[in-house]
């Protein structure tokens, strides 16, 4: 699959203190909390179907509205257009999927939520809705890490450490892509995936998507130190955001144990809806490849809430890099289970079976992750300056003539200084 090159832009960035096109400013606690706690409020209430269906077409409206706004930056907006994608989908959960007050259940519980007063009511649902991974209730979705047991400050002081550490990667990986200008100032004959060979087209995507990756790691570390410092939960109530990367070598295990499982929720419950909606058995491959492919079908439209905002031009690029997961997944099983068919099992060391996986996952999505990189790269998505404590020291440090001619050879601007 081809992403076509449409960027013109040059390397200058200008902060978007007042938007060009227009776009009025987006507000995260008007936009979508407050939304949100307002339609729970309506829930708990117990509407009947006819004022649920109302509310609901409301929130939606009013919540989409947002993707027509802007935070002043393209990689918030991004992440504020995936978060509005992801509170729509959530909307449509707990409204039609699931009766939150008659089926979950939380470990604390001592009474029916349903019979508890209003307000108590409203912030039972609050705690259900914002538990994406249900860690400490009944529907806790499947392949979460293992619960932390460690004490209090002992947990706070290894999260706050790991998001130091995170910290430190994504300023390293947002300084290489700041100093390269193949991410800088791209043309159609000099991306930082198609321009630099193999090796450093590796290397860009690692940089790019450590970004994001240990972005979400830092943001959940600090809110978990947070919350267990000041005594509101308990450090078993916050596993790993992410999974191993021991268990990322097939396609199906790294999406389902290795990646966040934040969406799992929703996905899983819209992908049982069709299931039951074209009557297919519970445990077949119809069952088992409908819920895979409406769950990245419905990844894509989140993430192309994303596109939207950055810019309507955007709208869909986003969409083939999902899509594409469920396609080289069901490819995956079917090599698997021809394997498993024709060669003993006593002729597939496991070692070399884990080996062959890896290779095939780092392959994949080498060739995969451009398309969902590439058009962010165009877009010029982290173009915006921000504070960086790699870039001041490496300011602060005599350049060499070797150091200059390392950065020439990778075709990495040395001059740092002009940030």
């Amino acid at each position: 699959m081809k992403v076509p090159f449409s960027n013109e832009s040059s390397s200058d960035y200008t902060p978007l203190l007042v938007d060009p096109n227009g776009k009025p400013p987006f507000s995260p606690l008007r936009n979508l909390v407050l939304p949100k706690a307002v339609l729970i409020l309506i829930l708990g209430l117990r509407p009947r179907p006819s004022v649920k269906f109302a509310c609901l077409t409301v929130y939606c409206l009013y919540t989409v509205y947002g993707l027509s706004m802007t935070t002043g930056d393209m990689r918030r907006d991004y992440s504020m257009g995936s978060a509005i994608m992801i509170h729509v989908a959530q909307a449509l959960h707990f409204v039609y999927l699931t009766d939150a007050l008659v089926e979950y259940r939380h470990e604390r519980d001592r009474s029916d939520p349903a019979s508890l007063p209003i307000l108590k009511r409203w912030w039972w649902m609050l705690c259900s809705v914002y538990s994406f991974r249900g860690v400490g209730w009944n529907y806790q979705v499947a392949n979460v890490p293992p619960h932390p047991q460690t004490p209090r400050w002992a947990f706070v002081f290894h999260r706050l450490v790991r998001a130091a550490r995170d910290y430190l990667l994504v300023d390293l990986a947002y300084t290489y892509v700041q100093s390269n200008p193949y991410f800088m100032s791209p043309r159609p004959d000099t991306s930082p995936f198609t321009s630099q060979g193999y090796l450093f087209r590796c290397i860009n995507i690692l940089a790019w998507m450590t970004i994001p990756y240990c972005g979400l790691k830092m943001n959940y570390s600090l809110l978990s130190a947070a919350c267990v410092a000041l005594g509101i939960h308990e450090p078993r109530h916050f596993p790993d955001l992410f999974g191993s990367w021991s268990d990322a070598y097939t396609l199906r295990r790294f999406w389902g144990r290795t990646w966040h499982q934040l969406l799992r929720r929703f996905l899983t419950s819209i992908g049982k809806y069709f299931v039951n909606l074209f009557c297919f058995k519970k445990g077949t491959n119809w069952s088992s490849y409908t819920q895979l492919y409406v769950a990245f079908i419905v990844s894509g439209l989140i993430h192309m809430g994303g596109d939207a905002m950055v810019g309507k031009e955007w709208l869909g690029s986003s969409f083939p890099f999902f899509i594409a997961q469920a396609f080289a997944i069901t490819f995956e099983d079917a090599v698997i289970a021809a394997a498993k068919r024709t060669v003993p099992e006593s002729l597939r060391p496991w070692a070399l079976v884990k080996l062959f996986g890896y290779s095939w996952v780092f392959l994949w999505f080498s060739v995969s992750a451009v398309w969902c990189t590439q058009w962010t790269v165009d877009a010029g998505i982290l173009r915006a300056p921000q504070f960086s404590l790699l870039q001041t020291v490496l300011r602060a440090v005599p350049r060499t003539r070797a150091w200059n001619y390392g950065m020439q050879i990778i075709g990495v601007n040395a001059t740092l200084s002009s940030m």
